[in-house]
């Protein structure tokens, strides 16, 4: 979560600092909210733009479909308690809480960098495509050790869990009650960083093996074409919108399987 949830005193300001940190500024948040939550848009917009608030129950509901961990939760069920409190001594009362909640984030994040991994340690985690592959089998709730990953992935146990433990370490994965979750730390590189062709090339690898075992659920294709430069250019164009509107559904669809998408469109 690129929004740091511990910056903020009304729940509803961080819902709409999110939102608008979303793709396309998060367009069409607040009906996919309302749906998660089984409500009308209507009475999403009259808590998020207007002066109704939340109640608890879908205040939790609305954590998990934010996937917040559980200090996050807390959080913002305070920050909810806060915002509903009918009375100044209330909210004093709760307002303690929340300084001393976001004190003691400042202190974590001295320690680890909540949104970014550090040069080292995103070296790593581009070398190989296990390590993103693991968090992700992760997310969908299926796998919680290096066992059950391990014979998912038919990789040998040990180097699971060096991987499990990497991931652990860098906050990528947070241990809550027992389960594995995703942490708050959050990776991306660019096209203009030294590690895109390695991301590029271990996904792709991943796709040749998987081309191989020629299952029904799996789509590929490859095209060679002539056609005029307006078609490429168009093309072109295109293939970013339709990622844009992929990330667009994919962000707050729930995690149930694990896929990968490669998109090649060169000239040669």
């Amino acid at each position: 979560m690129s929004v740091s949830i511990y910056h903020y005193n009304d729940y509803k300001e961080f819902y709409n600092a999110w939102v608008a940190n979303q793709p396309r500024e998060g367009f069409g948040e607040y009906r996919r909210l309302a749906q998660a939550l089984n409500v009308s848009t209507t009475m999403v917009s009259q808590v998020f733009k207007g002066d109704k608030h939340l109640s608890l129950e879908l205040a939790s509901e609305m954590c998990d479909y934010l996937r917040l961990i559980e200090d996050e939760t807390e959080y913002f069920l305070l920050l909810v308690d806060y915002n509903r409190a009918g009375s100044f001594k209330l909210q004093k009362h709760f307002l303690r809480q929340i300084k001393s909640r976001q004190e003691k984030s400042k202190k974590l994040e001295t320690r680890v960098k909540a949104n970014e991994l550090s040069g080292e340690a995103k070296n790593t985690f581009y070398s190989n495509w296990v390590y993103s592959g693991v968090q992700m089998l992760v997310d969908t709730g299926k796998f919680n050790d290096a066992e059950t990953l391990s014979q998912h992935l038919n990789l040998p146990r040990n180097h699971v869990q060096k991987v499990l433990d990497f991931l652990l370490d860098n906050n990528l994965l947070v241990e809550s009650k027992g389960k594995l979750k995703l942490g708050m730390a959050r990776t991306h590189v660019g096209s203009s960083s030294s590690l895109v062709t390695r991301h590029h090339m271990n996904w792709r690898i991943q796709s040749m093996t998987k081309l191989q075992q020629n299952r029904d659920e799996d789509f590929f294709y490859t095209g060679p074409m002539v056609l005029s430069h307006e078609v490429a250019n168009w093309i072109r164009q295109e293939l970013p919108s339709f990622v844009e509107s992929m990330n667009a559904k994919l962000i707050p669809s729930p995690s149930e399987t694990v896929r990968c998408l490669n998109i090649d469109f060169f000239e040669y």
